[in-house]
């Protein structure tokens, strides 16, 4: 149980969240990149369905199986035009195009209104033709063959082509981050080629039934060539994208406000963008953007804190939630690269005195589901077999005793020296208090509470011993997969922990070489338990993505892909914006 002091911190918390537009508070978890997730594909035109999600059928429903609670007023039968949407983000970005930067869901929201995505996924997890006419797959999945739209431009007039996105594909594989992520996906001796000015051939690493799904964020965001040129010659370009999205940048200023205006020229006949624009504000202070939200200077939020999440829910029945528990994780991260936690008994120290029936009562407070392993009890990958160790201070005092006798450098008075990174804000620094008020006995523990961006920076360097993180829970854990292998571990890596295992390397493996669901999930009950048994995470939550939108704004729930299947009202925070409007 949590002692006096955080009790008693605890208790100024609360009383301080109540002044949330005043001293909001802030995201507990961080995340570096973002790309989508999904499942293998049987019909090589519309995609696969995962049956990890059911569609929303109906604005006003209690509850959508893609995860989601949906509570809303009555909708509006007439749709007017016009009108600037304020919209309130987690984070900023230090860069806007896609090809070389890790855009966290608020940027990513914003690219996807620039440039839009090759492919879009529905409310049951299908991927479906989007920006594409059709993907075809060798017979063992090896390679894809892809045949782009017609009619398509970009924003500069330039043609949407074959050419077009061999180049930006070819940007993403050449950037020292973003390649970290995509390039395993890829074959690479000859990773992409060209069939003719509309159609292009994908050659994946192995078999990966799963392929489509990693264009339906990042990876599918196609760039201007001639922006896309230019920008490498000038970076700051970087913040001035041209896509061929519906909508275009008119102005950014970075940390205060990005504002989008409709694309006339957008290549969708068959849909109307209502709104005139888009102004994207980060908000940092989950506090703070609900309060805003409730008061209505904001049109429409996202998060993922109790504190954003807790206020909503009580709020008038006039706000619009959508919530989301059905992807990625908050955890804390261990690198095992570097003392003290490269020694596995110090690892499994840190999980055994990890206080989730605390952090439940005083953090969490029911705003996400708890979390044991990577899938939320959502997911048709879920294991609830797999349980990890927690609230168990007794097995950790042995390990640390016999670490310290063994390692006394790591040590000082018994207890393990360790440094715990976080992004600066007021949920993390009650998180810190809260766990590390639980390991004390045993830890030496120095905080480094830093910016954001710093922290992501440090995390993918390796630059860290024990931080707070939010990553996984994609449709398919095969896209999953770049985060958990040894390949992607060198100077920059992109698997967190950097704990590289060749047992865990070799299921990754065998779960390629088949499309049986059945015979990759008894494979990733194995890697599930793998990573358990590693201790490279302690797990806290699944993390609940929550949408809130005022009366004033419509058609959240109304997008729909090209060929008509119905898009989910968010996914993990981020809502496709060109079927919303603004009523009075």
């Amino acid at each position: 149980m949590a002692s006096g002091r955080f009790r008693k911190l605890v208790a100024l918390f609360a009383a301080l969240a109540i002044i949330a537009s005043a001293c909001g508070g802030g995201d507990g978890d961080s995340a570096a990149t973002d790309d989508s997730g999904g499942s293998s594909a049987e019909d090589t035109s519309t995609g696969t369905d995962t049956g990890s999600e059911e569609e929303a059928e109906d604005i006003g429903a209690d509850d959508s199986a893609d995860g989601s609670e949906i509570e809303s007023a009555d909708a509006v039968t007439e749709i007017p035009v016009g009108g600037t949407l304020r919209f309130g983000m987690q984070t900023e970005a230090g860069s806007l195009n896609p090809t070389n930067t890790g855009l966290n869901r608020g940027p990513i929201m914003v690219a996807t209104a620039i440039f839009d995505t090759l492919v879009v996924v529905d409310a049951e997890g299908q991927w479906h033709n989007n920006m594409t006419e059709s993907w075809t797959p060798s017979d063992d999945f090896s390679s894809w063959d892809v045949k782009l739209r017609d009619g398509i431009e970009f924003s500069d007039g330039l043609p949407f082509n074959a050419d077009a996105v061999i180049k930006t594909i070819e940007a993403f594989l050449a950037d020292p981050l973003t390649s970290l992520v995509f390039k395993p996906a890829f074959d690479p001796e000859n990773p992409i080629e060209k069939i003719d000015d509309m159609s292009f051939r994908i050659n994946a690493m192995g078999p990966n039934a799963a392929m489509p799904l990693y264009f339906a964020e990042q990876l599918g965001m196609v760039g201007s060539p001639a922006w896309l040129d230019a920008a490498a010659e000038n970076p700051e370009l970087d913040q001035e994208p041209i896509g061929a999205g519906p909508f275009v940048l008119q102005e950014r200023s970075q940390d205060s406000s990005t504002i989008l205006v409709r694309n006339e020229n957008w290549w969708r006949d068959d849909v109307e963008v209502y709104l005139d624009a888009i102004e994207f504000f980060p908000v940092p202070q989950p506090g703070t953007r609900a309060n805003q939200l409730i008061v209505g200077d904001l049109d429409v939020i996202h998060g993922t804190a109790s504190l954003m999440i807790l206020p909503l829910r009580g709020a008038d029945e006039d706000i619009l939630r959508v919530e989301d528990n059905s992807g990625e994780e908050f955890f804390f991260a261990m690198n095992a690269q570097v003392a003290p936690f490269d020694d596995i008994r110090v690892r499994k120290a840190a999980t055994h005195l990890f206080p989730k029936q605390d952090y439940e009562e005083f953090v969490n407070q029911g705003a996400s589901l708890l979390a044991d392993s990577l899938f939320s009890p959502e997911s048709p990958w879920h294991d609830p077999s797999i349980q990890q160790e927690h609230d168990m201070p007794e097995l950790a005092a042995p390990l640390i005793a016999e670490y310290c006798a063994e390692v006394p450098d790591s040590c000082t008075d018994g207890k393990v020296n360790m440094e715990y990174q976080y992004d600066t804000n007021l949920s993390n620094d009650t998180i810190f208090d809260l766990v590390s008020d639980a390991m004390s006995d045993h830890f030496n523990i120095t905080v480094q509470s830093i910016p954001n961006d710093v922290h992501i920076q440090e995390v993918i360097f390796g630059q860290y011993n024990f931080a707070s993180w939010r990553y996984h829970g994609f449709s398919d854990p095969d896209v999953d997969t770049a985060f958990l292998t040894c390949s992607t571990i060198g100077a920059l890596s992109i698997n967190w922990s950097r704990n590289c295992n060749e047992e865990r390397d070799a299921l990754i493996v065998a779960q390629r070489q088949t499309q049986d669901f059945d015979e990759r999930y008894a494979i990733w009950q194995e890697l599930q338990a793998n990573l358990r048994d590693s201790y490279q995470y302690v797990l806290a939550t699944h993390t609940n993505w929550t949408v809130g939108a005022g009366a004033n704004v419509g058609g959240l729930c109304d997008a729909v892909s090209p060929e008509g299947a119905s898009l989910p009202c968010q996914t993990r925070g981020v809502p496709r914006l060109d079927q919303v409007f603004l009523q009075n």
